[in-house]
């Protein structure tokens, strides 16, 4: 687990190794004074086949607010030492990047995929729910970006996924039987913002395509990414909307040909809905979990759905706050039979990372 602390007037990249017990050995990647933290764009941690990790932050490249950098570094021993820090792009501008997310591609290798600005005029959006649309102002458009790392940091491969997304909403991807998957909040022309798909088959990256049609046109960015998991040739999807009708509501949604197409399974949550999704595998089937409000303060849902992807129950985890405070909640399996789930909430000293264990008889 990882996360972000303040340290003087900078911030340090901290984690902690889980044991099956509890959480211990905690390490630093890295610290500095001059990082972008951000509620929803957050500092990760992914391990290789070999046994590397790989870390990424974001670091400002400029005086504008959102002007900021990926920057990653690698570990070849669990974390006690890290690479020089390097970054996936080279474009050189001062532009937001960031919402990274990884897939696996061999033992020594991973794709990473984030958000790229090289093509705004500047870096001037927020992510509060209220993202500026660039084009009103002249400037370019968000794209989605991928390349390769490998464990000793080389970069390679650059490709350009989409050349007009969501401004601030999270990225997603997974490893398929036929090869990387990655969904996002895309963004058309009109303003219609729903979540695509685009795959590497042996011809290169396909050309991107809504999951399913929402048709939810907002003018702002949600901030409010889908989740995806996959294995072999399965994948579930799920992700927040209001639809063209305007009612919150979470969508989940079935592949079985490795996103070729998808299947509509199920909406959740009530009709004020927060999202801030997430999935894993559990139990021979699979859990979802959201953000639902319910009098001013937001409540953590689970779901769990058996192995054809029907719904067993639903059941209500905690209560948090409704702002920005409690992040995106994460679920985390634990070699296929124990689930962990975490959030922030305020402490007495500032934000606290909170972890339990879900325990349900099957």
């Amino acid at each position: 687990m990882s996360w972000l602390e303040r340290v003087g007037r900078g911030h340090a990249f901290r984690f902690a190794v889980f044991d099956g017990e509890a959480f211990d050995a905690v390490g630093e990647v890295a610290r500095g004074d001059d990082w972008f933290a951000n509620w929803a764009d957050k500092p990760r941690l992914f391990e290789l086949g070999n046994g590397a990790w790989l870390a990424h932050w974001l670091v400002k490249s400029g005086p504008g607010t959102y002007a900021y950098d990926v920057v990653m570094a690698v570990s070849t021993d669990q974390g006690r030492s890290w690479s020089e820090p390097f970054s996936p792009h080279d474009d050189g501008t001062q532009t937001e990047h960031g919402f990274v997310s990884y897939f696996p591609l061999s033992t020594d290798r991973a794709g990473v995929v984030w958000l790229d600005g090289r093509e705004t005029a500047d870096g001037g959006h927020g992510h509060d729910g209220h993202a500026h649309d660039h084009h009103q102002h002249g400037q370019g458009d968000m794209t989605l970006r991928a390349a390769v790392v490998d464990a000793v940091g080389r970069v390679s491969e650059p490709a350009l996924l989409d050349e007009r997304v969501c401004d601030c909403c999270q990225t997603a991807s997974v490893m398929t039987d036929s090869g990387p998957v990655v969904i996002y909040r895309g963004r058309s022309a009109d303003e219609v913002r729903d979540i695509r798909i685009v795959r590497r088959l042996d011809q290169g990256w396909t050309d991107p395509v809504r999951i399913h049609a929402d048709d939810w046109r907002i003018h702002a960015c949600p901030v409010n990414g889908p989740a995806l998991i996959a294995s072999g040739q399965e994948l579930i999807a799920a992700w927040f909307t209001l639809g063209a009708d305007g009612i919150p509501r979470v969508e989940l949604a079935r592949s079985q040909d490795t996103g070729a197409s998808f299947a509509h399974r199920a909406t959740l949550g009530s009709e004020r809905a927060l999202g801030r999704v997430d999935l894993a595998w559990w139990q021979g089937g699979f859990v979802v979990s959201w953000l639902d409000q319910v009098d001013g303060a937001a409540r953590l849902q689970l779901a769990r759905f058996d192995q054809d992807a029907g719904l067993k129950d639903q059941r209500e985890l905690t209560t948090l706050d409704a702002g920005r405070i409690s992040g995106f909640p994460k679920l985390v399996n634990l070699k296929g039979e124990r689930l962990l789930v975490t959030w922030t909430e305020p402490g007495a000293e500032g934000p606290q990372v909170q972890v339990a264990e879900i325990i349900v008889q099957p």
